[in-house]
């Protein structure tokens, strides 16, 4: 006998907070407003604007990272064109910067996603053995860090593990600097040969 089983969808109804609403809402407002800054985007104005508003453009620089760090799109690209505008160790300070503000916001987000889904409950059950990782670990954050690829997912992952914020604080900077070094370094130089 094919029988059917009864799949119905349960709702949380303990989400459903003004804390999680408001979160919702911020996120929803915040990628409008990356979509229509994408729309408008004008290469030409923003190089003016880098070049006679240093400082100005520092801080909208450490807050696009911010940003993207939100977002989970890729930094490099921004990191270069830094490079190419004040230099390759402004543009790794200010990636250094601007990417730990943004692993800091991912940490918040999975913090708050640890506490909605209540993670720590559930990280036990996580397939492969997942749940005993070291996450806590320096050395093991460190290398994590220098992973190309999954490093802003990896500030969602330390957020929901709850990992001390400053080991997280110190281990997320000191490797941000050393990937934005050789990035902007070595994309000025390419950025140079062609």
């Amino acid at each position: 006998m094919n029988r059917k089983k009864n799949r119905s969808i349960k709702i949380n109804k303990d989400w459903f907070t003004r804390k999680n609403l408001l979160n919702l809402g911020l996120l929803l407002a915040f990628l409008t407003s990356i979509v229509l800054i994408a729309i408008f985007f004008d290469l030409d104005s923003i190089k003016g604007f880098i070049r006679t508003h240093k400082q100005q453009a520092i801080l909208i620089s450490i807050a696009v990272y911010g940003l993207f760090g939100i977002t989970f799109l890729p930094t490099f690209p921004l990191t270069i064109f830094i490079a190419v505008l004040l230099g390759p160790l402004q543009s790794a300070l200010i990636a250094t910067l601007g990417n730990t503000l943004a692993a800091v916001l991912g940490y918040l987000l999975g913090k708050a996603m640890g506490d909605v889904f209540d993670f720590e409950k559930k990280k036990s059950k996580l397939p492969f053995g997942l749940g005993r990782l070291p996450i806590k670990s320096p050395l093991f954050m460190l290398a994590a860090r220098s992973l190309p690829a999954g490093s802003r997912a990896y500030s969602v992952v330390c957020g929901a593990y709850q990992v001390p914020i400053p080991t997280y604080l110190w281990t997320t900077s000191l490797m941000f600097f050393v990937n934005s070094s050789f990035l902007a370094f070595g994309g000025l130089k390419l950025f140079n040969i062609f």
